[in-house]
């Protein structure tokens, strides 16, 4: 990878953590509550269909922050764009697709295929 496309995708990597941490205005203990003073069943059950998707939305972006925030330290240690698997390239090209990657595609698809196995979500 040359320096060009370093400091670009650290450019990218930057603006999708200002982007996540100015959305990421979830307080996960809030949406935890519930109104049971609602006096409809389904008011109460459109509320918390509501607040589980919330919770997920918040839970996965602070995952993406946490990603990033790994790429950085990654980027500052000089060791971005190496998979954490097998230590070879993470090609250019997935990178800019998805700028916090960790794995190589080959690496990524093989952890994927023993999750479903497995039934677990992974790295």
């Amino acid at each position: 990878m040359n320096k060009g496309d370093l400091k670009l995708l650290k450019k990218r990597l930057d603006q999708q953590m200002s982007e996540l941490l100015g959305a990421a205005n979830c307080n996960l203990e809030g949406l935890k509550q519930t109104d049971e003073s609602l006096p409809d069943l389904i008011d109460q059950v459109a509320q918390k269909a509501e607040r589980d998707y919330s919770y997920q939305l918040c839970d996965r972006n602070n995952q993406y922050i946490h990603e990033i925030e790994q790429a950085l330290q990654d980027i500052a240690n000089n060791e971005y764009g190496i998979c954490k698997r097998c230590e070879e390239s993470i090609s250019v090209a997935r990178l800019k697709a998805r700028p916090a990657a960790r794995y190589c595609i080959d690496c990524k698809t093989e952890l994927e295929k023993i999750e479903r196995q497995l039934g677990t979500g992974g790295p």
